[in-house]
């Protein structure tokens, strides 16, 4: 009887320690499952975050591309405007710099035919010689639509003639340094 008591006490003993450990062991399973789930919300957060950023930086690389294909295009329309518009400066400064332009009407004008309307409005101008340069550079820019072009006829038809000189070249310096502006920024654009 004493060895079937011993016996007895010895599974009793071994039965609680299984029990003690399997309460250890479900106790840290438990705490793990809880650190793995808060891991996986975190990182279904952090998804979501990243998810969000990314389709926020895609827009904004799309906006941007078409920002900068659009300003791309824009400055080079802007860069053929700006040739014509110094081209049609030359040949005013060109109109002003003659001595005998008022008497060799039939010589230089042939040389500047445009398009349209611009020759009539040169041969039907006074035969001044500020006068004609700020007729060409009207018609110059109602034919290439230019604020700047007829800005500046209005002010040479205005000004004396000592000052249409200045104002056409701080034109043309003005109009190198917008072109030197744009070619910059068309260059960080294509770097983008």
């Amino acid at each position: 009887e004493m060895n079937g008591k011993h016996a007895f006490d010895m599974l009793v003993q071994d039965l609680t320690a299984q029990v003690e450990q399997s309460e250890t062991d479900r106790g840290e399973k438990a705490e793990s499952k809880a650190k793995k789930l808060q891991a996986k919300a975190d990182a279904e957060g952090s998804l979501s975050d990243t998810t969000s950023t990314m389709q926020a930086d895609s827009q904004y690389l799309t906006d941007l591309e078409g920002t900068c294909g659009q300003k791309a295009s824009d400055f080079e329309m802007r860069q053929q405007l700006r040739s014509e518009e110094i081209e049609a400066i030359a040949k005013a400064v060109e109109i002003l710099s003659s001595g005998a332009v008022a008497g060799n009407a039939e010589k230089h004008l042939p040389s500047l035919v445009q398009k349209g309307t611009s020759l009539a409005q040169l041969r039907a101008s006074s035969s001044q010689p500020q006068q004609r340069a700020a007729d060409f550079l009207l018609a110059q820019g109602k034919r290439m639509d230019s604020r700047v072009l007829s800005a500046l006829a209005v002010r040479v038809a205005e000004d004396p003639f000592s000052k249409v000189k200045k104002i056409i070249k701080d034109l043309i310096v003005r109009l190198m340094e917008e072109a030197n502006e744009e070619a910059e920024h068309k260059g960080w654009c294509d770097t983008e």
